[in-house]
């Protein structure tokens, strides 16, 4: 029997210490490799020459293969991998049923470039993700080849999402979203689709019983340039991995600690199944688009004798800085006007505040903020406590 909330309880147990910041780069997974007994395999090399690896589990018949950090900038699904990782050395009932019947190959960091400078994009601005039909980065080469010699059942997909993400109609933050990926305009549902919506199913109802209404579907729209509706299409259930947000969360811990339960999750229903029930995927509430990081509420903006109330909508992004070599977290003005619409992580009132912007008193769109409420202080973009 998988308990997800026995599991939940022990996950300290196999939590990997050490990577608690979100920023993973290429020298970060030759750290944690220092750390391990675990044989890697190198199957290629990225565009500026850094080997990318594979790692390999299991004994089983059918055959898995899991990727992360397709984008450098999404690492919350790799080291949800080391999670996983150390959770098969503990050999315990769940872990001999997976390894038993799956063959479990992980490719934790496929854009190591990206990784390097946390970026979304390879070392020359290609969108793996977006690049399956041209084939010109050197990565997705590297991902097709395996995927194509590999002989997989299953496919898992990692990814992370910003943090603007509800759940359907609610104020629930999206922890973690997923998606069988269409294989067509017309988004029809075959059996390779089934197969992955019983997949996402399955998982649903386990985390349901964790972060209960944090679970998010995203729209089935075809993308016919991105990985996940090629597979589909070529006959491979791809599960979409989306890691998201998890309240005062933002190196995403908490989340990470999700999505190892969630592939756990994944893994133990494709070893335990040959079946799979979808007809509650389509109950997963769709995403909706309705948070902010932070809402500013009753900003007055002056001109003389004219002045105007606002609410300030404020995005954090994290930008890379070659100097340091370290990734800042830089809140920038994003939405301007009456936000009612908008959900804050944080809610501020700044009653009636002037809010003075650098040489003016006018916020701009992806103006860099700065403000301070009560015990809140945001100075050129960064949190100052």
């Amino acid at each position: 029997m998988f308990d997800i909330q026995l599991l939940e309880k022990k996950y300290s147990t196999f939590r990997q210490e050490g990577f608690d910041e979100k920023w993973l780069n290429y020298d970060g997974l030759l750290r944690y490799f220092s750390t391990k007994n675990t044989e890697k395999e190198q199957i290629g090399t990225s565009f500026l020459g850094n080997p990318i690896y594979k790692l390999s589990f299991g004994t089983g018949e059918k055959r898995i293969l899991i990727w992360s950090q397709m984008h450098g900038n999404e690492s919350s699904g790799t080291r949800a991998m080391f999670d996983v990782i150390n959770f098969f050395e503990q050999n315990s009932e769940i872990t001999q049923n997976i390894l038993s019947q799956l063959t479990i190959d992980f490719i934790p960091m496929l854009n190591p470039d990206g990784a390097n400078v946390n970026t979304r994009r390879n070392a020359i601005g290609i969108d793996i993700n977006r690049d399956f039909l041209a084939k010109e980065s050197t990565e997705i080469h590297i991902l097709l080849k395996q995927v194509e010699k590999g002989n997989y059942s299953t496919l898992f997909n990692l990814h992370d999402q910003r943090t603007i993400f509800n759940v359907g109609t609610t104020e629930e933050p999206a922890t973690l979203s997923f998606l069988a990926p269409s294989y067509n305009l017309e988004e029809d549902v075959n059996d390779v689709r089934e197969k992955t919506m019983g997949i996402i199913q399955a998982i649903n109802t386990d985390l349901q019983k964790v972060i209960p209404g944090k679970v998010g579907r995203y729209t089935s729209e075809f993308y016919p340039m991105s990985t996940g509706d090629n597979f589909t299409k070529m006959g491979y259930p791809c599960v979409l991995f989306e890691a998201g947000h998890y309240p005062n969360d933002y190196q995403r811990n908490e989340t990470r600690k999700y999505n190892a339960l969630a592939i756990i999750s994944g893994l133990f229903s494709v070893a335990t199944q040959n079946e799979f029930t979808f007809d509650k995927y389509l109950s997963i509430p769709q995403n909706g688009q309705r948070f902010l990081d932070v809402i500013l509420h009753n900003v007055q903006i002056q001109n003389g004798e004219k002045s105007s109330h606002v609410d300030l909508g404020i995005y954090f992004e994290d930008i890379y800085n070659n100097k340091s070599n370290k990734v800042e977290q830089i809140a920038k003005i994003i939405e301007i006007g009456d936000l009612r619409k908008f959900v804050g992580h944080l809610e501020l009132d700044a009653n009636n505040q002037i809010y003075k912007a650098e040489n003016s008193f006018y916020p701009t769109l992806n103006q860099i903020a700065t403000f301070e409420v009560g015990s809140i202080k945001l100075i050129n973009g960064q949190i100052i406590n």
